[in-house]
């Protein structure tokens, strides 16, 4: 069997089983409701039918005693039939419930669940859901007395649609939580297998470097000592990268897991971002990029809420991208617009931006967007500054177009 096929079986058999809950429930209900009623009042019932019979024995005549519908039977000692009388009782049932009288007449006692018509009002009939009481009485002369009524269970009728409307509601409800709680666990389960698959490919890179050049030093290789220092500090380079892809997954899984307590106080812009701006003026300048802050105004922001160690650590994140994707010639461009409850940051920078098909991913974890055909950077850095903001309770998006450049904007509260 196919995937395809599989899994189109596998929804088959939940659609089916489902199907089958609901109907057992909605089956199962309803015998419960009318089950509730029909236990509790059956000896009253009988004992009604009981006596309405012999109300009709003492007037010496059969009668229409019932107002929801009757067949009174009177029958001689070889069980052959004398006289009857129906009352209210729909023509199109009353050979159906004068079968009926045998077999009381047998068993002394009938009490069954049915559904009758009135004829009460004959050009509208009524339906009704209710109980079906066959009694039976020594009459005078030898003769036996048959009292079949039909009583209605009060209310019974609109308490089942009620019922059958809230378990629907909540069936649905069910199945939806249900849809959605199986949809979460399956991402979660792929995002899990990414992870191992990533974090594999991510490790094995360096690792092999490192094997690779040690096994050439160990084996003496390399007799020149500027070869040598090279290969070391090429060792030193990848177990930086080693080390810092380490300490990265474990504080994208901190963040993840709420491991990680944010300490929100009250911070000044112009506090706390200057030192940032100017270590990234220096890298900048190395690199012959232009970074332009003229578009912000820390000294007007108001006093801000926040962790300032990772709103530094979301804002690095974001200059390091930025940085790494404009070639040198390039700009990045720093501002800020205030608003009411909060003032909104934009890091922009003229690189080579996103694809379009990237841009929705391009938080996930280990994501890297073919850009240039890059390959640098382990793809945790934009995820971790993501799970930042979603801690802080503040806002972080990106806006690109292809060939154009990139915007991030982040937010900070008051």
């Amino acid at each position: 069997m196919s995937k395809s096929s599989k899994h189109l079986h596998q929804k088959r058999t939940i659609t089916a089983a489902l199907a089958g809950l609901y109907l057992f429930g909605v089956v199962f209900g309803c015998f419960i409701i009318w089950a509730i009623p029909f236990f509790k009042n059956k000896e009253d019932l009988l004992e009604i039918s009981l006596n309405k019979g012999n109300e009709v024995l003492s007037a010496g005549r059969i009668d229409e005693v019932m107002i929801y519908g009757m067949e009174h039977f009177m029958v001689n000692e070889r069980g052959q039939l004398i006289s009857h009388q129906t009352a209210f009782l729909h023509h199109s049932q009353r050979s159906e419930i004068r079968a009926l009288y045998s077999d009381i007449l047998e068993e002394e006692q009938l009490f069954i669940p049915y559904f009758f018509l009135l004829d009460n009002r004959e050009e509208d009939p009524i339906r009704v859901f209710g109980i079906v009481i066959g009694t039976v009485m020594e009459g005078p002369g030898g003769h036996r007395f048959v009292s079949i009524l039909l009583r209605d269970l009060p209310d019974l009728d609109s308490t089942m649609i009620t019922y059958v409307t809230l378990y629907t509601i909540l069936f649905l409800v069910g199945v939806l939580f249900t849809v959605i709680t199986f949809r979460k666990e399956r991402e979660l389960n792929r995002m899990r297998r990414d992870l191992i698959a990533n974090v594999s490919h991510e490790l094995k890179t360096p690792i092999t470097a490192i094997r690779a050049m040690a096994e050439t030093l160990h084996d003496g290789m390399i007799k020149d000592q500027p070869t040598k220092h090279s290969y070391s500090q090429k060792i030193i380079e990848e177990s930086d990268k080693l080390e810092q892809l380490v300490l990265d997954i474990l504080e994208l899984s901190k963040l993840q897991n709420n491991r990680t307590d944010f300490k929100k106080v009250s911070v000044f812009a112009d506090g706390f971002m200057p030192p940032v701006i100017d270590r990234y003026m220096m890298l900048c300048g190395d690199l012959g990029i232009t970074l332009d802050t003229s578009g912000l105004d820390l000294a007007h922001i108001p006093t801000l809420y926040t962790d300032t160690a990772k709103i530094i650590t979301l804002i690095e994140t974001l200059m390091d991208n930025a940085v790494k994707f404009t070639g040198e010639g390039g700009t990045i461009w720093l501002s800020n617009q205030i608003s009411s409850k909060y003032v909104t940051f934009c890091i922009r920078d003229n690189g080579p931006g996103i694809p379009p098909k990237d841009v929705n991913r391009i938080f996930e974890r280990f994501y890297k967007a073919d850009i240039a055909h890059n390959s640098s950077g382990s793809g945790l850095g934009l995820a971790i500054a993501d799970e930042i903001a979603r801690g802080l309770d503040e806002k972080l998006w990106v806006e690109s177009t292809y060939g154009v450049g990139t915007s991030f904007y982040f937010t900070i509260s008051f």
